[in-house]
């Protein structure tokens, strides 16, 4: 006598953002898992469901309605309220969630975060740098110990996009980590090389924050002994990165880069491959980074890029040999040798875009879809 048919665990995605990378990766990864489970048999997906950080209880209700057996979040520590633990809903909003879903569900979490290291910045203006020295002398081991075992811990099971994030976690003890690298849009059809005119333009793709460096860039712009254009394609993703963006504006006109300098604002979706289209070389300068969603997009399309030499970035190439060139971190005369190197050199370029594309194709939705799949059989097997 056979086993009846083992009925299909449900599945249900809670991304709380509306507009922004992580509502961008989620858009991008949802569809593929759906299909991929629905391909297995053993997952029936219910739904994407895409909230604003204000009204996060849309997805507890959701959850209360739906009854899923595997619940998928996408985590970031400002989603929930940032890092300071007055203003972090995140431990009562999961108390919620778990009251909500069935006893026997189990809640995973992709963690666009981990703050292996972090500590506030000692430099910061004003009242702030007496408040971070202070918190970094006599409470930073507590909060990371909250952002660490007393946040991501609280989960089920953990997705990372890296090793290099993988010791810390298993320090504090997780019980399931899985590392599946930051996906890849698939784009039809991808970039293509184009022959560097007298006046190159140079991309720097992304929100404005101080962690992405576009203001490291604009100095370069001042180093470079080659005409060149700056296009930086983004806006201010949070408010209180609008006064760096503000700065960045300031440092054009200081440096008299007005002429050779471009701001686009916002970049809507059906105008990011024109973007890349139009960009002789992609510059990502960050000076600190998790996986960026900006960085993938550029490798979807065959954009040669030249990224700072950070750990994560570094660990791009290990996957998949010359994906990306780097220079030295936060060194705006070195970012702009790489620059005058790469616009001098076509092969070299084009070697780049290849090999993001062999980047993109080992990393596509499809491929990451059935790497989360596992993870979720190995959390309901216990």
């Amino acid at each position: 006598m056979t086993d009846p048919p083992t009925k299909p665990r449900r599945l249900l995605w809670i991304t709380p953002e509306l507009q922004g990378g992580i509502a961008s990766y989620s858009q991008m990864l949802w569809p593929a898992v759906a299909e991929a489970a629905k391909a297995a048999g053993d997952f029936a997906p219910l739904t994407l469901l895409q909230t604003a950080p204000i009204a996060r209880a849309d997805a507890i209700s959701a959850a209360r309605e739906l009854k899923p057996d595997i619940v998928h979040v996408q985590h970031e520590y400002g989603l929930f309220g940032g890092l300071n633990p007055v203003r972090d809903r995140f431990p009562g909003w999961m108390r919620r969630l778990r009251q909500a879903v069935p006893p026997s569900a189990r809640i995973v979490a992709t963690a666009h975060s981990v703050l292996n290291d972090y500590q506030f910045d000692p430099a910061a203006a004003g009242w702030r740098n007496p408040l971070h020295s202070l918190v970094n002398r006599f409470a930073l081991k507590w909060l990371r110990h909250r952002w660490g075992k007393g946040t991501l811990g609280q989960f089920d099971g953990v997705i990372i996009h890296s090793r290099l994030q993988r010791e810390s976690l298993h320090a504090d003890g997780f019980p399931m980590v899985a590392e599946i690298p930051h996906v890849v849009p698939t784009i039809t059809p991808p970039r293509q090389e184009r022959e560097v005119g007298p006046t190159p333009t140079i991309t720097v793709f992304g929100y404005f924050a101080p962690g992405k460096g576009q203001d490291i860039v604009i100095e370069a712009m001042r180093h470079l002994e080659i005409p060149a254009r700056l296009r930086l394609a983004g806006s201010v993703g949070h408010p209180a990165n609008l006064a760096y963006k503000c700065s960045c504006e300031e440092a054009i006109d200081r440096l008299g880069l007005r002429g050779r300098v471009e701001v686009t604002g916002y970049v809507p979706d059906d105008e990011i491959s024109r973007v890349y289209a139009e960009s002789d070389l992609v510059v990502a300068p960050f000076r600190e980074t998790t996986g960026s969603g900006s960085l993938v997009q550029a490798l979807a399309r065959g954009a040669p890029v030249l990224a700072s030499d950070l750990p994560l970035n570094r660990e791009i190439n290990e996957r998949v040999p010359a994906t990306l060139a780097f220079f030295a971190t936060e060194d705006p005369v070195d970012c702009a040798r790489q620059i005058e190197r790469l616009l001098a050199d076509p092969d070299r370029r084009e070697l780049l875009g290849r090999q993001a594309l062999q980047y993109a194709a080992t990393y596509s939705p499809a491929n990451i879809a059935h790497l989360h799949l596992d993870l979720y059989r190995r959390v309901l097997a216990g």
